[in-house]
């Protein structure tokens, strides 16, 4: 062996020995890990106790570009001493069919050709009863929806059409991290349906015309979704405590986030309305929550400046007013 092609080994060697596909898999973990945080987030009573991994994820999505540079450094290099880059088993570079998967405990990770576990793709295929297939879900991930307001938008129209296939493809392909955004961004929306549809903010005793109206759909789409899942979201856009058991487990956070599509797809039906107005109905939303944060921002200032004492000779006679308030009151209390 010439000297030459010693050093393309080496080079080889050296390539395919960057972990790469360890920093794509522990990048992946995170988004999947963010999705499920992103769902606890808007269930959670102490928001602020949720940690944040963005930073995390932005940290090893620089690591793993840095290892694509370096290859292609150690690629032109190769080139460099008249060696095609071909010999070097070069990957696909979309990361996706390179990621290894997690090894349980007590098991090492030895097998180059474990996969990551997909359990959302894996939890949608259940709900809807169509095959689980790795190779149709990396083809679908090119075209995914890429924000939770757009998977909204395609499952409800795949929802209105009744194209379960369509469903599951359009879920399956967006992954966790876009697919819980659907538990998030849907109930506003579920309010503002239901109350077009009882013609006011829904209370208790709307629920049951509410549930008439928007459980259907769920049920004879999938079957397979837990009922559970959309009760108790109609019952908390009804600001109803669900009813629920102590023996019972939580709801799954991809049957919550399902649900919550086939509920705007349901309740947009039971107004009489097409999946082309939702856009309206999202601006709409977006407007009015606009509103009412700007109006509570400006009632905070008002009650700031209220209670804010900018006058010297007025701070001086509220502080004395203050004091003949409390001494008679500590004079009894000696006594």
């Amino acid at each position: 062996m010439s000297l030459v092609q010693d050093l393309a080994d080496q080079l080889r060697v050296a390539r395919e020995e960057l972990p790469l596909p360890q920093v794509s898999a522990a990048a992946e973990r995170l988004r999947s890990a963010t999705g499920l945080l992103a769902w606890v987030l808007h269930h959670s009573a102490t928001p602020i106790s949720v940690p944040d991994l963005s930073r995390a994820v932005e940290r090893l999505d620089h690591a793993a570009a840095a290892l694509r540079v370096a290859q292609d450094r150690l690629d032109e290099y190769a080139l460099a001493l008249g060696m095609p880059i071909d010999t070097h088993a070069r990957h696909h570079e979309g990361w996706p069919s390179a990621v290894p998967a997690q090894a349980p405990r007590g098991e090492a990770s030895g097998s180059a050709d474990c996969r990551l576990a997909d359990w959302w793709g894996e939890r949608i295929a259940a709900l809807t009863g169509e095959e689980f297939s790795a190779s149709t879900l990396v083809g679908d991930r090119a075209d995914a929806a890429q924000s939770s307001a757009e998977l909204l938008r395609r499952c409800v129209q795949a929802a209105h059409d009744g194209d379960r296939r369509r469903l599951h493809r359009h879920l399956a392909a967006a992954g966790p991290a876009v697919g819980l955004g659907l538990a998030a961004i849907a109930p506003p929306l579920l309010r503002q349906l239901a109350a077009d549809l009882v013609g006011y903010p829904p209370r208790l005793e709307d629920l049951a015309r509410v549930r008439r109206a928007a459980l259907p759909l769920p049920a004879e789409l999938l079957p397979a979704l837990p009922a559970e899942a959309a009760a108790e979201i109609v019952a908390r856009v009804c600001h109803t405590t669900p009813q629920r058991t102590a023996d019972r487990a939580p709801t799954h956070p991809v049957d919550a986030a399902t649900a919550a599509a086939l509920l705007v797809a349901a309740l947009l039906r039971a107004n009489g309305r097409s999946p082309d107005e939702l856009n309206q109905i999202i601006e709409a939303e977006r407007a009015a929550a606009g509103a009412a944060q700007q109006r509570a921002a400006e009632r905070a200032e008002a009650h700031r400046a209220a209670l804010r004492i900018t006058d010297s000779g007025r701070r001086r006679s509220a502080v004395d007013e203050l004091g003949r308030v409390t001494q008679p009151t500590r004079r009894r209390s000696g006594g």
